[in-house]
């Protein structure tokens, strides 16, 4: 059972609040490129294979010069666009423009006299030749992965198409490429300004979630569900989540070898415990314990909307502040930089795990929107990040266009972006194996 219990509760998360996190900021993109006058051929809930398309307007294209119609159900091929040698198959009896039942690209092995032609079926007239137009309606898709969404655009790095992302003026494409960051960032602000309206714990302590055998802690008789009172008698708690766990792994790694006082809370009575850390290979101290945070006596606080608005950005704004002196903390040595290693969406998901029990522990809708904002702040900063295939690094593409006046040829600039793709692709793949083989948290946590 623990294993299905933590599959369960990270398909949770998953589906039900990184996925949504996600959704928002391609719904960003699609509410942009739509003012923008940006052809979105599809926009989909999940990842394909594709499941069933839930809506779409009819489009048009020509075949040579034979208008037709595309219903807006019909499912259109990949990188379909002008100019390309296409097949389709319509109903020849018809009045009107035809009504297309099935498009696809004409087959390669297809003599040059097959273009233009039509050919009478059982199953309909096929028609053969070069799409000299194409004005598809955006497609509403519901997909087989129930994780995040997409939108398709016209052209991302192609200007000939009038109506392609590429095509449109400097300003609307800085829009549509800052626009899914901006819906994240306005997520994060929503989603805090929520958490402290419906009640925000004032003060935190530690909750110890694991004991590691042969550890300092189990020697000490440390058990997992104590909760830390009291370090070396000054009061452990804190008045933001994390702050305490910091607290105490501060005294943690500076008491190597030395006795360490404790306080803890066990079934509502306290106790002292002496333990002793180890000294670690880097020669600081190691207790051997898992931390969770957990509210102190005495409730939360419920803000009004104008205070809960100002500290929901007091606190982005600390975020942003942080994330934008890391590189000099980094250089100074302020900051380890195992400390600050990349997490993948398996590591983003086993926290965001840990914050809905949180929340359904204690009734505190608190903890999993709290964790939900700063994952919606973190994807929107992450997405700026002047790196080739990533929103921001689309944006310097057209803010190096503004400077010199023209822009980067589209074949060199779509290379840069798919070689960017690749990297990410595979240092994602590296972050996400180690997340699974070193997890942020011990996969046990999630059995709860």
């Amino acid at each position: 059972m623990g294993f299905v219990t933590i599959v369960v509760w990270f398909a949770a998360s998953l589906i039900f609040i990184l996925g949504p996190i996600i959704l928002i900021h391609e719904l960003g993109h699609f509410w942009a490129a739509k003012r923008s006058g940006v052809r979105v051929e599809e926009f989909g809930i999940g990842y394909p294979p594709r499941m069933i398309t839930l809506a779409g307007q009819e489009g048009s294209l020509v075949i040579n010069d034979i208008p037709m119609v595309i219903p807006g159900r019909l499912r259109l091929p990949l990188g379909l666009a002008r100019g390309q040698r296409v097949e389709a198959l319509v109903k020849a009896e018809q009045p009107g423009p035809y009504r297309i039942q099935r498009l696809a690209f004409a087959p390669d092995h297809l003599p040059e006299d097959a273009f233009p032609s039509y050919e009478d079926t059982e199953k309909g007239r096929i028609y053969r030749g070069t799409l000299t137009s194409y004005e598809p309606s955006t497609q509403y898709t519901l997909n087989w992965i129930p994780f995040g969404g997409f939108t398709r655009m016209t052209g991302e790095e192609d200007p000939s198409d009038p109506r392609s992302l590429s095509a449109q003026s400097k300003r609307a494409r800085l829009l549509v490429l800052a626009a899914g960051s901006l819906a994240n960032l306005l997520a994060a602000f929503l989603l805090l300004t929520a958490g402290y309206v419906f009640g925000h714990p004032e003060r935190f302590y530690v909750r110890v979630s694991e004991v590691i055998p042969g550890s300092a802690a189990e020697a000490a008789g440390i058990l997992p569900e104590d909760v830390i009172t009291e370090i070396n008698g000054a009061p452990a708690e804190s008045e933001t989540p994390f702050d305490a766990q910091e607290r105490l792994r501060s005294a943690i790694s500076a008491s190597a070898g030395q006795p360490l006082t404790l306080t803890i809370l066990r079934d509502g009575t306290p106790l002292a415990i002496v333990a002793v850390p180890s000294r670690a290979e880097d020669g600081y101290g190691f207790l051997g314990i898992g931390m969770l945070d957990i509210e102190a006596p005495g409730g939360p606080t419920f803000y009004s909307i104008p205070r809960a608005a100002a500290s929901a950005l007091g606190d982005m704004g600390d975020v942003i502040l942080s994330v934008a002196q890391l590189p000099r903390l980094l250089i100074q040595g302020d900051v380890a930089p195992q400390d600050v290693q990349p997490t993948s969406v398996v590591g983003i998901n086993e926290i965001v795990t840990i914050s809905l029990q949180e929340s359904l522990r204690n009734n505190r809708p608190w903890y999993a929107l709290n964790t939900a904002a700063m994952v919606s702040l973190a994807l929107g900063l992450t997405n700026l990040l002047p790196l080739p295939a990533l929103d921001g690094g689309r944006i310097v593409f057209v803010l190096i266009e503004a400077i010199r006046g023209r822009r980067i040829r589209p074949e060199v600039e779509a290379s840069i972006h798919f070689a960017g793709m690749v990297i990410l692709l595979a240092l994602l793949a590296v972050v996400m194996v180690r997340d699974i083989v070193n997890p942020v948290l011990p996969w046990e946590i999630l059995n709860q």
